[in-house]
């Protein structure tokens, strides 16, 4: 700078401030250009104190409903693969990008993948992500063996999407996976039967797999449609479906790896709360946990935490915030320390939503905001709970059979319509009047412990006795 530029600037003080104030002005426009006001969290202000709030905050819609995607987060990129939108499976992909606050841009489309593909998760190694197994065709009866390789690319998005020259040993719809040391884990899944095997192909140095390997030690159970979590060296097997009785689990089991690479053999840790399939799983800290899914008879809202020991081993589960919804087939991420739950689907359809939260001491979900804003949010959550009470159907029992899990009951309405429900185990005379929330109907539903094919029935979350009507 030449001293006559000096002088210049010194008696231009008042200048200098204009132009500054003009710069800041066109940065803040293109940062809320760039992202949405809509959808940043609140910045904790130093002139107004803020409090916490259990909940969710909600993100941009996604462009495609999805449930049954696999999700994977790269350098606050996230990025939904595949998956079911309600009318059939997909190849599509999509991603959202994540600034330092937690705030959200638009979704954007991603690469596609080869062949339509949903009930299948995804994992990064390195420099790619993998997807594994999955299902298509009507109600995902064809079963995928394949796998699919897509290169990061320097800002985050992925490349084009190619097939893996070697293929598991078992088609797996469902199957979990991971990547522990240099090997790419899938684990259970329903192949025809549901599955308590494990395999495992080595990733080589270019991002090829070898061929997979089926391991020798089976997990301690069938596990399908369940959530896996890998925490350090060792994997946690959450929940999954008992086919027999139609139902969640609540069995957890985990394994790790020994010094020569391989999984020591399974162990069996503290029980879920409540059976659950269809569940997302997520670690933060020293918390593992269990998010949504389907008990059997209804969508799920609640989530379960349970501690990591030192040893490995899980404290008792104990239930946290819920959802803002019931959901199955839901995805969850942790980025930048913030939590992510995307898509998934329950009686109202499939979803586009992206949820977000934080987590605080005690390991609990919510998020800091004002105390204006609390209160709203206090004053919606009764306003749900409020109408969570009223059920909207109502039936009078005509036949009742009890079975271990469940009470099936045939019900006629006051307009002479029937149907078959099943619900919690409840001692019900006949002609006695119960609401009932809608629920999941099945059709072609087998009960092996009732011997009995019932060709259309709901399965629901309560049964309400009420007074007979005069």
């Amino acid at each position: 700078m030449t001293h006559r530029q000096s002088r210049l600037i010194n008696r231009s003080i008042e200048s200098k401030s204009i132009l500054l104030g003009l710069l800041l002005l066109a940065t803040f426009n293109q940062v809320a250009a760039d992202e949405p006001m809509l959808h940043q969290p609140v910045i904790q202000q130093k002139q107004q104190a803020l409090v916490w709030v259990t909940g969710w905050r909600d993100g941009p819609l996604m462009q495609t409903p999805r449930s049954g995607s696999a999700a994977v987060a790269i350098e606050g990129v996230i990025h939904v693969i595949g998956g079911v939108d309600g009318k059939g499976f997909l190849r599509s992909s999509e991603y959202i990008r994540v600034g330092e606050q937690g705030n959200l841009s638009e979704w954007h489309l991603g690469s596609r993948l080869n062949t339509e593909r949903g009930f299948f998760s995804a994992v990064r190694y390195k420099n790619f992500v993998y997807v594994v197994g999955g299902g298509q065709g009507e109600h995902g009866k064809i079963l995928l063996d394949s796998v699919e390789r897509a290169e990061i690319l320097p800002d985050g998005t992925l490349g084009e999407w190619s097939v893996e020259q070697f293929k598991l040993n078992t088609k797996r719809r469902c199957t979990k996976v991971a990547v522990i040391g240099d090997h790419l884990y899938a684990f259970g899944g329903f192949g025809g039967i549901l599955l308590d095997s494990v395999e495992r192909a080595e990733i080589l140095p270019d991002g090829t797999l070898d061929e997979w390997l089926v391991l020798t030690d089976t997990m301690l159970l069938a596990r399908y449609i369940h959530g896996v979590k890998k925490v350090q060296n060792r994997i946690y097997m959450i929940g999954g479906h008992d086919k027999e009785k139609g139902v969640g689990i609540t069995d957890v089991e985990w394994s790790q790896e020994d010094s020569e690479g391989w999984l020591e053999p399974w162990q069996l840790s503290n029980p879920l709360q409540m059976g659950r399939y269809g569940l997302a799983a997520v670690q933060h800290g020293d918390y593992l946990y269990a998010m949504g899914g389907l008990d059997g008879a209804a969508y799920l809202d609640s989530i379960e935490k349970a501690k990591i020991n030192r040893d490995g081993s899980l404290n008792a589960w104990e239930f946290t915030t819920p959802l803002q919804s019931p959901r199955e087939g839901g995805s969850t991420l942790l980025v930048n320390d913030m939590l992510y739950i995307i898509g998934g689907t329950n009686l109202t359809g499939y979803k586009r939503s992206i949820e977000y939260a934080k987590f605080n001491k005690q390991g609990d979900i919510g998020y800091w905001t004002t105390a204006a804003e609390a209160a709203a949010k206090n004053a919606e959550r009764e306003r749900k709970q409020a109408q969570r009470k009223i059920l909207p159907n109502e039936a009078v029992v005509v036949t009742h059979l009890q079975a271990a899990r469940y009470s099936y009951l045939a019900v006629r309405r006051d307009d002479g319509l029937s149907a078959w429900l099943a619900g919690p185990v409840t001692d019900l005379p006949m002609g006695a009047r119960i609401q009932f929330p809608n629920g999941v109907v099945m059709r072609n539903f087998f009960s092996k412990e009732l011997k009995r094919n019932f060709p259309v029935i709901m399965f629901v979350g309560e049964l309400r006795v009420v007074e007979d009507k005069k």
